[in-house]
């Protein structure tokens, strides 16, 4: 199987100390430490500096597959997706979720590409992408025929510890942090936006196209060599490997105060196994709502 390989840029990761209980003789660090702590409050709206997904998982789950959910797959099919869900490539700074970066934080704040709100390597202050496999059980791309501004995407992970680990890490990046619920426990949800924001203008939505077709082993390669599938023939049930960031955005609240809530973003979708029929919710209807297509 032949994996993508990127360039990293190396950053220098800002240090923290304390300024608490520090000597006379230490006025100086006291000082470096006092204006790294307001930096890093100031532009990561009360973010712990600490927060690190091992701070979060410290123990995370090996159990990445779940038996129950690949019963249907051939042998051939199934080394595929366990080496797709311990995939890990430092050098390209790319790790299946059940494998992420356990120093994984969000990244530095910079006037020109910034990175506070984007989960990173610390060490390069790189993005970091983040690999699951799963079945799809629901996807909004268009209405009316036109591609909506935000699309969603919601995938059935291979292993129910590892949706449980995936909704722990959303709730505890945000801040303050959020309580889980049973709703959305055993679900990924990524989203995309599928128009191009700059300044006070907003472009016309062009539908969601890094879309391949990953059946064959040693089909996933760099982008530009993988073969093309088309959006609108994926549907609800088939096998898919979804590549995304996790990312946070600021909303202000009913207490009038900004909280910070973390998702994921789509970056790519890849079709690994073609359900032979969608799969049907309770009254009989196929779970892709809103692809009008």
């Amino acid at each position: 199987m032949a994996w993508p390989n990127r360039s990293n840029t190396l950053a220098t990761s800002d240090s923290q100390g304390t300024a608490e209980n520090a000597t006379q003789g230490e006025s100086t660090m006291m000082s470096t430490a006092e204006g790294s702590t307001t930096a890093s409050r100031h532009y990561n709206r009360g973010a712990q500096p600490s927060l690190t997904v091992r701070s979060i998982i410290p123990n995370p789950t090996k159990c990445l597959i779940d038996n129950s959910e690949v019963e249907e797959y051939d042998e051939t099919l199934l080394m595929h997706l366990r080496k797709l869900s311990e995939y890990t490539n430092s050098k390209a700074n790319i790790y299946a979720l059940g494998k992420l970066l356990l120093t994984a934080t969000w990244g530095q704040y910079k006037p020109i590409n910034d990175r506070s709100k984007v989960l990173c390597d610390p060490a390069t202050g790189d993005l970091i992408t983040i690999w699951v496999v799963g079945r799809i059980a629901k996807m909004w791309f268009m209405r009316f025929s036109k591609p909506e501004s935000q699309a969603t995407l919601t995938i059935m992970p291979l292993s129910r510890t590892l949706a449980h680990q995936s909704a722990l890490l959303l709730a505890k990046f945000s801040t303050p942090a959020l309580s889980l619920t049973p709703q959305g426990l055993d679900i990924i949800r990524a989203i995309k936006w599928q128009n191009v924001r700059g300044g006070d203008t907003v472009n016309e939505a062009i539908l969601f196209d890094a879309v391949y077709d990953a059946r064959r082993d040693g089909s996933l390669k760099t982008y530009s060599e993988r073969p093309i599938w088309n959006l609108t023939d994926l549907k609800s049930g088939d096998l898919v490997l979804l590549e995304m960031k996790m990312t946070r955005y600021s909303k202000k609240q009913e207490d009038n105060k900004w909280h910070s809530h973390t998702q994921y973003e789509m970056i790519a979708l890849s079709l690994l196994d073609i359900a032979e029929f969608p799969e049907e919710d309770g009254q009989g209807t196929t779970q892709i709502d809103g692809l009008a297509i």
